[in-house]
């Protein structure tokens, strides 16, 4: 075999290393979804280890996730995006809190309408200022479509749910998100879902039993108000509301990482639309305006709030480190614990309060331990790439060795 078939060969094989990480990186989704409230991220996990996620050396440990970059430059960037993150976090929760105040005379279909209006036409503004098409490429336009109707049914769910519970219950419920999209990136792009992944799970629902307080569990205890239809179907919307931001998740990973978001924002706004005005003249025949301008003004504030919070989000998840990202996530319960009792008087009962903390807490965790195994898969593929380039360069080393033993004799005679 002559040398230049022992390089193409020895080529190739590292290429195909090199090949096999990156689809490490990208293909398997970490289950360490960032939803924030009905936000999901609209990018890659590659672009978020770009961040400064990934580890320069081949070890890992779990306490990293609470430590920053010990470059100082890069430790700034990581701050500032954290900060970005927070304010994007803070900004949902109001959009959640202005939902639960005018949900009591206006529907959720029509508040999702008008966010839809309002961010379709931010988007389309914002993809003029770039210079971006608002339709995006070609090859991928199938999928922002799909990510847009995912994340579209997600919100008229997550909406409803909030008209009808609690801020602690429909958060709680819709922190569940994680656990869903574990399971899907197992099912549908073969990640693993190991005994933790299971056992954090059954935790987690468990923890929703406590939440949503099912009749044929909690008969004694449960108000007429939790007992009635309504208050079962806002359960099961915030539930399908955390599948289907799963799913959204999941289509991240097919959509091009030149894709602006600004193309996300006005597909959602336009597919929310497409969904939201049919449904409302189904449910009523008519369409209803503002009666006021403090009504218009909060409808109004609904798509800015979501628009600049979605906008920060995606900012942030570019430089802001992987496990700090986890951890401040627990800033949505939080929030959501905050305002319900500041301003909305409703006092959390102790099964309420138990089932959040088990949901919060086992969320994370799965997290956490899902991003532990893709750090180290990293590690592991970093190392063998290592030693199949230091393979390959004694290999050439030998080869050139033997080519030039000939040319040594003939010098020798």
């Amino acid at each position: 075999m002559t040398a230049a078939s022992h390089s193409s060969k020895n080529t190739n094989h590292a290429v195909t290393v090199e090949s096999e990480e990156r689809n490490l990186l990208v293909h398997p989704v970490p289950s360490s979804v960032i939803i924030v409230n009905e936000s999901t991220p609209l990018i890659s996990q590659e672009q978020q280890l770009a961040g400064g996620s990934r580890h320069r050396d081949d070890s890992f440990k779990i306490a990293s996730c609470f430590t920053l970059s010990t470059d100082e430059q890069t430790r700034e960037a990581q701050i500032r995006s954290l900060i970005l993150l927070s304010l994007s976090s803070l900004l949902f929760a109001c959009v959640s809190v202005i939902v639960k105040w005018i949900g009591t005379e206006w529907s959720s279909v029509d508040i999702v309408v008008a966010r839809a209006a309002v961010q379709l036409l931010l988007g389309l503004v914002g993809c003029c200022v770039v210079q971006v098409n608002p339709f995006g490429q070609k090859g991928v336009r199938r999928w922002l479509f799909c990510r847009a109707v995912a994340s579209s049914i997600a919100l008229f769910f997550f909406f409803y749910s909030l008209t009808k519970l609690s801020l602690i219950d429909a958060t709680a419920i819709f922190f569940l998100g994680p656990v869903f999209k574990a399971m899907f990136s197992c099912a549908v792009m073969n990640g693993s879902f190991s005994f933790l992944d299971a056992f954090y799970s059954i935790i987690c629902f468990t923890g929703l039993f406590f939440v949503s307080k099912p009749n044929f569990l909690f008969r004694n205890i449960v108000t007429e108000e939790e007992q009635d239809y309504d208050h079962f179907f806002a359960v099961v919307s915030a539930l399908l509301a955390a599948v289907m931001s799963a799913t959204a998740y999941i289509t991240v990973s097919k959509i091009s990482q030149r894709t602006h978001i600004m193309v996300h924002v006005v597909y959602f706004g336009l597919v929310s639309l497409c969904i939201g005005i049919p449904l409302h003249l189904f449910s009523v025949e008519r369409l209803f305006l503002p009666k006021d301008t403090r009504e218009a003004g909060l409808l109004i504030l609904v798509g800015i709030f979501a628009f600049i919070g979605q906008y920060l989000i995606n900012l942030g998840l570019k430089k802001a480190p992987r496990g700090p990202v986890i951890l401040l996530r627990v800033s949505d319960f939080l929030y959501a614990f905050i305002f319900d009792i500041v301003l909305f008087k409703n006092i959390p009962g102790f099964y309420t309060l138990l089932g959040s903390i088990l949901v919060v807490v086992m969320t994370t965790a799965i997290s956490l331990h899902r991003w532990h195994q893709d750090e180290v898969k990293a590690a592991t593929l970093r190392q063998r790439k290592s030693k199949e380039r230091l393979i390959q360069q004694q290999k050439l080393q030998k080869m050139k060795q033997q080519q030039d033993k000939p040319l040594q004799r003939e010098q020798a005679k």
